[in-house]
């Protein structure tokens, strides 16, 4: 988003579950300056130092141009929300992947690429790839995939279907916030902005922000949201 945090990839906050996922490339080997170079663009990434980040990304493909953290984390420069690059963001995930052609990871980039670029359609298309070709993916990136379908099937018209993926996939009794933003997502897609809002504020009080983030930020990525702060108005929920 995702897209991802385990040695850097899209989301920047859930890689740590996906790293755990099968067929994830053995990283153990990396050398400690290019985890170095990494961090430090993954830092600085999140400080919106773009240019910084992409010098630094640079620097470690000269010493690890087979790494396909590089790619993924490039790629989620390239689409941030000030820069929103695609044509430059799609090689490089396109590369990832090519590179860990059995991992989940650099195909869950790709997914969310075309969710933020809006062709729901094919990004439906590869998040469903996803839950079939990996169905014992860790909980809190399958949660994620199962909401980003429900998303797609809303966004596409198909009410009915994104109702049977939420019934299917979530409960309140969950350790993800997938049932609340789900419930929150159907009452944006209707027009319910205060009810939607209300399932925003449940969710964030069960799940504490980091749990909650990748949830509101496809909120922003479909524009039923602005990118608020902590001081949003009380009649708004707050960003996780």
């Amino acid at each position: 988003m995702s897209l991802l945090k385990s040695l850097l990839f899209l989301t920047l906050g859930l890689s740590s579950a996906l790293a755990q996922a099968p067929a994830a490339a053995d990283r153990s080997k990396i050398s400690d300056e290019v985890k170095k170079l990494l961090t430090e663009a993954r830092d600085m990434r999140i400080q919106h130092r773009y240019t910084d980040a992409l010098d630094k990304l640079d620097a470690a493909e000269k010493l690890a141009p087979t790494l396909a953290d590089i790619y993924a984390l490039r790629g989620d420069i390239y689409l941030a929300p000030r820069r929103r690059d695609f044509d430059l963001a799609l090689p490089q995930f396109q590369k990832a992947a090519e590179l860990e052609p059995q991992s989940p990871l650099p195909k869950f980039n790709l997914a969310e690429y075309y969710f933020v670029k809006h062709e729901f359609d094919t990004a439906l298309q590869a998040f469903t790839k996803l839950t079939t070709d990996y169905p014992k993916l860790p909980m809190v990136i399958r949660h994620l995939v199962h909401y980003k379908r429900a998303l797609c099937e809303l966004k596409l018209g198909h009410r009915t279907a994104a109702e049977q993926i939420i019934a299917d996939s979530f409960t309140f009794m969950d350790d993800t916030p997938a049932y609340y933003f789900s419930k929150s997502a159907l009452a944006f897609e209707s027009g319910n902005t205060a009810k939607a809002n209300e399932w925003v504020q449940r969710g964030v009080a069960v799940f504490k922000g980091p749990a909650c983030e990748p949830y509101y930020d496809a909120f922003k990525e479909l524009r039923w949201v602005p990118d608020m702060d902590l001081n949003a108005p009380k009649d708004q929920p707050k960003q996780p």
